[in-house]
């Protein structure tokens, strides 16, 4: 007898289910984030990774593949491919691949008040901002914010500090290398906007070890003398305490500017002169140009570390600036009660730990200058902001 036995085929296994994976993008200047959901019907997911298209690859953590969100910063405008991909237990995986333009936010000047922008002939704009030596998160958006301000507005004058160059960067011309935060802002403005801005630096001290760190003074005009100074005591680049003054004399049509860069360090105790002999160092200059230079319009800008609403002696710096009554403090002239206690937030011009207005535009007192308007400009309600300092921006007018 043949007995044959039939068996039952197993089977088939049941096919593995590929992960699902949804995405979303927003684009914010040259910050990218990504959203997004990465799901398994019939097991789970083991990694999701994203190729941000410019060489940065990142592994999302394991515990938010379900409900992720990922930001990155890019450096430069482009067309960026992001390729993102959701693996599951089983090594299977889904791809999604999009390509988004990145670049610079839109800059806009809709905080700026009407009467900052000029109106008339002999109306001139000069801005003094702290650039923070390169320890700004997403810097060269901010520098765009800088060289739209500018260009936009066509300011005059601009007077930098913390504007540095890491000291082992290529030499560009002279002293200044390529990465020197004037270099970068006069070339943006000019490839922005077609306009020629020159610019003199120097530095005094190394900022975080390895950042030349020094003052400038931007112009539209030629400049035709320059000359840079220690006014502090110590004189070594290894010390934060040794500080440099730098000026420029400008010829515009009609009109000889000299315009002083300043960043006076700040008081260290109730008997500390030094501030106050580098702010008389800072005048002693101011008189020996207006010596050479007889009809000259001065202004001294930047930052002296010294708030008006301190209690003595820790005031006496700006003090010591106004004392003698022939400098003028050009925002105090539009906001009479910037310096009345307690002081308010809304004249801040440095935020942190130790806010306060510390930031100046000083005008030598001249009967054929005028204030028209003053504004600190980049706070996050203005222009946005591109330091831990705020900027304060001043037009005048010049009579004939």
């Amino acid at each position: 007898m043949l007995l044959l036995f039939i068996g039952c085929a197993k089977e088939k296994a049941a096919e593995n289910q590929k992960p699902v994976l949804t995405i979303a993008l927003a684009e914010d200047g040259l910050h990218c984030t990504i959203s997004g959901s990465a799901t398994d019907a019939d097991g789970t997911i083991t990694g999701v990774m994203i190729n941000w298209g410019d060489k940065s690859i990142q592994q999302l953590p394991s515990t938010e593949f379900a409900d992720f969100e990922a930001t990155h910063l890019y450096k430069d405008p482009a067309s960026y491919n992001i390729i993102v991909t959701a693996r599951d237990h089983t090594g299977d995986s889904i791809v999604h691949a999009v390509t988004v333009d990145m670049d610079f936010k839109e800059t806009s000047l809709e905080g700026i008040k009407p009467g900052m922008f000029k109106s008339a002939s002999g109306e001139y704009l000069i801005l003094t901002v702290n650039l923070h030596t390169y320890q700004e998160a997403r810097q060269n958006e901010k520098f765009t914010m800088l060289a739209d301000l500018i260009g936009k507005m066509d300011v005059d004058f601009i007077c930098f500090q913390e504007c540095a160059q890491h000291k082992n960067t290529v030499i560009d011309s002279g002293i200044v290398r390529e990465d020197n935060m004037a270099l970068i802002l006069s070339d943006r403005i000019k490839a922005s906007y077609q306009a020629n801005y020159v610019f003199v630096w120097n530095w005094a001290h190394y900022g975080w070890n390895v950042w030349e760190e020094g003052v400038a003074v931007m112009s539209k005009y030629p400049v035709i003398q320059t000359a840079e100074r220690y006014i502090s005591s110590n004189t070594g680049t290894g010390s934060i305490t040794s500080r440099k003054v730098i000026y420029a004399s400008c010829q515009a049509p009609g009109n000889l500017f000299n315009v002083f860069s300043a960043h006076t360090h700040w008081r260290t105790s109730t008997t500390d002169e030094e501030q106050n002999n580098q702010i008389r160092n800072i005048k002693s200059m101011v008189s020996e140009t207006e010596t050479s230079s007889p009809g000259a319009i001065s202004f001294v800008c930047g930052d002296f570390n010294g708030n008006p609403t301190s209690d003595y002696p820790w005031s006496e710096g700006y003090n010591t600036m106004m004392r003698t009554g022939d400098y003028s403090d050009t925002f105090l002239e539009i906001y009479p009660d910037a310096n009345q206690k307690p002081a308010q937030s809304r004249y801040n011009t440095i935020g942190g730990d130790l806010p306060g207005r510390i930031d100046y535009v000083f005008m030598k007192k001249n009967p054929g200058l005028r204030v028209i308007d003053s504004q600190i400009v980049f706070t996050p309600a203005v222009v946005g902001t591109v330091s831990d300092h705020f900027g304060v921006l001043t037009k005048v007018m010049v009579s004939k």
